[in-house]
């Protein structure tokens, strides 16, 4: 039987309204208000890792009974404008050490580390080839690190509205072959998916030996169910690939993130058992 784990991505770094983070504040309050609402982990997004004090998440980790399955990057890419693929070499350099960075602390909280926006954005397509193999040694630099520390990495597409190359699952699991890294895999999010995909509920089954983490998040970036995404078919797919990972939710909190968070999870868990009823 799945064993499906269900986490809401939390922050404590100043965020806007349109940053599709449920809960945020202190991580305190993050990680009771997550605890509250019923969730196995919490995902940190999170920038400057070293900073951070790894024994303090640990102690509230094991104080509200959560995992921290992933750290994510993108606010290295937003907010620190670090890429792997900048025109200058010192910026790729610290790129790389800052996602070095991400997986020592990963590797202290037994989480994975997302790779999504800091791959970069391209100026111009006749430089996709070049840029593309500027990520790959870069990528491949960072998971010897990886591997050396045993910390898992996921890479993400995303829509072309917010970066403009590997936008898909089929050239993102391209691209997981590429790097060639027993640390390297791919995730999902029902967001991008829904702009690049067509057949959601195939394209997971057509790339499922490569998937280790899923974003949940509707089509307007609301929660699973505010949306126009046919989410049962995802977690359908999700069930008959044996997906056994996390479903981690990363939606706008609208007026109150508590009680959207908390809807995403109660339609979550609703979608599972429906699919269980269809698949006994």
């Amino acid at each position: 039987m799945n064993t499906i784990k269900y986490a809401v991505s939390i922050t404590d770094e100043s965020v806007n309204i349109n940053t599709p983070i449920m809960l945020s504040g202190p991580f305190e309050e993050c990680f009771r208000a997550a605890a509250e609402c019923g969730y196995d982990g919490v995902e940190l997004q999170i920038k400057n890792p070293a900073t951070r004090d790894a024994a303090e998440l640990c102690r509230l980790k094991e104080q509200y009974h959560l995992e921290i399955p992933c750290i994510t990057t993108g606010m290295e890419y937003f907010g620190n404008h670090l890429s792997l693929i900048s025109d200058s070499p010192e910026i790729q350099r610290q790129a790389v050490s800052r996602l070095i960075e991400h997986i020592d602390l990963a590797r202290e909280l037994g989480s994975m580390v997302l790779l999504g926006s800091m791959r970069g954005v391209i100026d111009h397509v006749s430089r996709f080839k070049d840029l593309e193999n500027r990520l790959l040694e870069n990528v491949q630099e960072v998971q010897k690190a990886a591997e050396e520390r045993q910390v898992d990495v996921v890479f993400e597409p995303i829509n072309l509205y917010v970066i403009n190359y590997i936008n898909n699952l089929d050239e993102g699991a391209d691209f997981v072959k590429r790097v060639h890294s027993p640390r390297f895999w791919l995730m999902i999010d029902t967001h991008h998916m829904r702009m690049h995909d067509g057949d959601m509920y195939e394209a997971i089954l057509r790339n499922r030996e490569w998937i280790r983490y899923v974003h949940y998040s509707d089509g307007n970036r609301l929660y699973p169910g505010g949306g126009n995404i046919n989410f049962f078919q995802c977690t359908r797919a999700l069930m008959e690939t044996d997906y056994q990972g996390w479903i981690t939710m990363e939606c706008l909190a609208q007026d109150n993130g508590k009680h959207c968070a908390r809807k995403a999870l109660e339609y979550c868990r609703g979608l599972e058992d429906a699919c269980r009823a269809v698949l006994a």
